[in-house]
C-alpha cells in the first residue's frame, strides 16, 4: 500500500513539474526547447482556457450575398456575468451589446445561439458597401477582441446557351439557369414564359418540372418542359431572388430540321435549283450545242419540266 501512494505521489509531482516548467517557457517566448526531451509533449499546450475566451475555430472571413442575410459568427467561451459586443470597425460604431441594438440601422441585430452557444451578428439586406472588418469583444479587462472580415457579393444570373435553343416539336426542352458568386441558395428562383410565371405539373401530355440543386457558392436550376409543342415557343426568363433577371429565346419547330439547317439548306437549294434560272441554263445550252431544230425542242422541252419538277420540289 505504501509502495503504491508512494508511486502516486512521484506522478503527481513530476506532472507538477512539467507544468512548471511549460509555463516558463511559455513566458520566455515559447519557442525554446532547452532542456526538454525529444518528443515529451507540451501539457500546458493542450489545458483548456478557464476564462472567457475565443474557441480556436472562430472564423475570421464570412462571405454573405446581396438579397440574403449574413450571419457573423462569434464563438465565445465560459463567458460567466461578461458580455459580447460587436463593432464595425472602420468607425468604431458600437452596433450591439448581447442582444442589445446600438445602431439606428435596423438591419443589424445579434443573438446567441442556443445550439453551438455562439453570438451570432445578423445584417438583414446586406450591400457591396457593408464589406469590412467587424469585431467581436469580450468584456474583459483588457478587453478581448477578434475581427472578423465580411465581404458582401453580388451575384449573377446565366442561362445557358448562345441566346437562341433551337428543338424540334415532342423533344424535351431543358434550360439551366446557373447563379454565381452566392454563398448561400437564393429564397427563390422563378421561371417565366413569355413574361408570365411558368405553371409547374403535368397537363394534357405534358409534364413541366424545375430542379434546383447549390453546391459551394453556385446554384443551378433546371427548367424541364416534356413534350414540348409549338406554343412553347417564345421568350423564358430565369428570376433568382438575389440577381437580376436573364431571358432567351427558344424556337420548337414543325419538322425534324433544326432551324440552322433548315434555313442554310433551303436556301443554298433555292438558289441553285431555281426554275427560272434551270430553265435559262438549259436553254443557253441547248442554243450553243444543238443545231437541229427538231433537237432543240425537245432538250428545251426538258429543261422546262425540270424547271416545274424544281418549283414544287421548293414548295
Amino acid at each position: 500500500m505504501r509502495g503504491s501512494l508512494l508511486l502516486h505521489a512521484l506522478l503527481l509531482q513530476f506532472t507538477e513539474v512539467l507544468l512548471v516548467d511549460s509555463k516558463m517557457r511559455a513566458n520566455t517566448g515559447g519557442n525554446q526547447v532547452e532542456g526538454q526531451a525529444v518528443g515529451m509533449a507540451d501539457w500546458g499546450a493542450f489545458s483548456t482556457p478557464k476564462g472567457p475566451h475565443f474557441a480556436p475555430d472562430t472564423p475570421t472571413h464570412v462571405t454573405a450575398a446581396v438579397g440574403a442575410p449574413a450571419h457573423v459568427p462569434c464563438k465565445a467561451r465560459n463567458l460567466g456575468s461578461k458580455s459580447v459586443s460587436w463593432i464595425r470597425h472602420r468607425d468604431l460604431h458600437v452596433l450591439t451589446v448581447s442582444s442589445f441594438t446600438f445602431t439606428n440601422d435596423d438591419r443589424f441585430s445579434a443573438h446567441r445561439d442556443p445550439s453551438t452557444g455562439d453570438w451570432v451578428l445578423v445584417l438583414r439586406r446586406p450591400l457591396p458597401s457593408d464589406s469590412g472588418f467587424y469585431e467581436c469583444s469580450i468584456s474583459t479587462k483588457p478587453v478581448t477582441t477578434i475581427s472578423v472580415k465580411l465581404d458582401v457579393v453580388v451575384p449573377t444570373a446565366e442561362l445557358l446557351g448562345d441566346g437562341e435553343v433551337y428543338l424540334d416539336r415532342g423533344s424535351t426542352l431543358n434550360l439551366t439557369c446557373v447563379v454565381h458568386f452566392s454563398p448561400t441558395p437564393p429564397e427563390f428562383i422563378l421561371w417565366y414564359h413569355r413574361d408570365k410565371l411558368v405553371n409547374y405539373g403535368s397537363r394534357e401530355g405534358r409534364e413541366i418540372k424545375v430542379r434546383t440543386v447549390h453546391k459551394g457558392d453556385t446554384t443551378r436550376s433546371s427548367l424541364l418542359v416534356h413534350n414540348a409543342t409549338v406554343w412553347d415557343s417564345g421568350k423564358y426568363s430565369c428570376k433568382p431572388s438575389n440577381a437580376q433577371k436573364i431571358s432567351i429565346d427558344v424556337h420548337v419547330l414543325k419538322s425534324e430540321t433544326p432551324a440552322a439547317m433548315q434555313t442554310t439548306t433551303s436556301s443554298g437549294i433555292s438558289l441553285l435549283l431555281s426554275p427560272a434560272l434551270v430553265t435559262a441554263c438549259c436553254t443557253l445550252a441547248a442554243v450553243s450545242h444543238t443545231p437541229h431544230a427538231t433537237s432543240l425542242f425537245f432538250f428545251i422541252s426538258s429543261c422546262l419540266s425540270l424547271s416545274l419538277f424544281t418549283l414544287f420540289t421548293n414548295r
